[in-house]
């Protein structure tokens, strides 16, 4: 079961093997780059999509159409641990599993949930 009342947070900043790694959040990164997330290895840089309803045009045969989406705070923390995912196995040299989007995916989801259910001694009863 999942905590409802937990704040959601994520880092403005992190070390990863040495290096330091910032985390920014963007207004317009789904509408410039077409996802919720991105990292950078080399710059050592998480981008992620702020929360709230965003929007991207694009033409298809011809027409216009806008692609509304609601970014949610869930999905800001579950990006957040998708792109942490990528720069883990790119540190690492595990370039090949960075890659592989369907496992960045769930090792994201499996983190989300960990991180949403997890109960510590403050919160018990």
């Amino acid at each position: 079961m999942f905590n409802t009342d937990k704040k959601i947070k994520i880092p403005k900043e992190f070390t990863l093997l040495g290096h330091k790694y910032l985390v920014v959040l963007e207004p317009d990164l789904f509408e410039k780059e077409n996802c919720y997330g991105n990292a950078d290895e080399d710059l050592k840089l998480i981008k992620i999509q702020t929360p709230g309803i965003v929007s991207r045009k694009h033409i298809e045969d011809g027409i216009e159409i806008e692609v509304k989406v609601n970014i949610t705070e869930e999905m800001v923390i579950e990006t957040f641990f998708h792109e942490m995912s990528h720069i883990i196995f790119d540190a690492t040299g595990e370039e090949e599993l960075s890659e592989n989007e369907r496992l960045v995916n769930m090792m994201g989801k499996c983190m989300l949930e960990i991180y949403l259910s997890s109960v510590y001694e403050k919160d018990s009863k």
